[in-house]
């Protein structure tokens, strides 16, 4: 019985485990769901889909525990129009991270590249618990290009998120590019005080030198 109230009271007081951060794909054709992935918990998460519109749309995310301190980074798009393409469409794709702890420091980076044919413009953007850290929208017929890192700073959060917005208007366009969203960027008092607790071990492990060659 005892044992039992000691168990519940530790429970009680650390909690129970904490939930394993998660990764979801969404893609999107003029606002349609194509296909989506979720529950992903391994820190690896990969979509291709297509429709009629679209002969390959290839996602790719890295996320905790992968990469360290909950970012969500190195997520990269491919897409090619069909050769059936009408119209014009916009494809959205939305990379969402749950279950995390960011601490609240981010960079954001924006890339495209080997674009073809002209497709865009494209706005790449990132997240956090929903509210917009960082966009950026490259132009049409822009080959190659970045944008960033750019520095955002909010409270600590439990989601982030990654989104591209790419519109295509003829067959056989073309998309490359990648966004990556970084945190735990240190403010500059953080890296003063880091700085300080150097200095200390340095000073401290001289002096226990010292004292072990006077001994």
């Amino acid at each position: 019985m005892r044992k039992l109230l000691l168990t519940t009271a530790l429970i009680a007081a650390f909690g129970a485990s904490p939930a394993k951060a998660t990764l979801q794909i969404e893609i999107f054709d003029n606002g349609t769901l194509i296909d989506d992935i979720s529950g992903v918990t391994t820190g690896a998460a990969s979509l291709t889909a297509n429709d009629a519109n679209f002969a390959n749309i290839t996602v790719a995310a890295q996320g905790s525990p992968i990469l360290p301190k909950a970012d969500l980074s190195s997520v990269t798009l491919d897409a090619t129009a069909s050769a059936g393409f009408t119209g014009a469409h916009t494809l959205t794709v939305d990379v969402l991270q749950s279950a995390i702890t960011g601490t609240g420091n981010t960079l954001s980076t924006f890339t495209v590249n080997g674009l073809t044919n002209d497709p865009g413009p494209t706005t790449e953007s990132t997240f956090a618990d929903g509210g917009l850290l960082a966009t950026h929208t490259f132009p049409v017929g822009l080959l190659d290009g970045s944008f960033g890192p750019v520095s955002a700073g909010t409270s600590p959060f439990t989601s982030d998120e990654i989104q591209f917005a790419v519109d295509f208007t003829a067959a056989r366009q073309s998309f490359g590019g990648s966004a990556q969203l970084v945190t735990g960027v240190p403010e500059a008092s953080t890296w003063v005080m880091m700085g300080l607790g150097f200095a200390l071990l340095g000073f401290f492990s001289f002096r226990q030198r010292n004292a072990n060659a006077l001994v």
